[in-house]
């Protein structure tokens, strides 16, 4: 798989996240931890995912 994908979308959601776009944000840090290859890279991804979602239901 490309190693390009997941660190595209994870900056991407960055973007939107800072921009306050936190619903399209954790859907992008989901997509992103989807492709990613490593073990250590998704589980970062999950939780920045998790996170936005967490002030998403707050």
């Amino acid at each position: 798989m490309d190693r390009a994908i997941p660190r595209y979308a994870a900056a991407e959601a960055y973007l939107r996240e800072r921009a306050g776009d936190l619903t399209l944000a954790a859907r992008r840090y989901a997509d992103a931890a989807r492709a990613a290859t490593s073990l250590a890279e998704r589980d970062h991804l999950t939780r920045q995912a998790a996170r936005l979602n967490d002030l998403l239901r707050a």
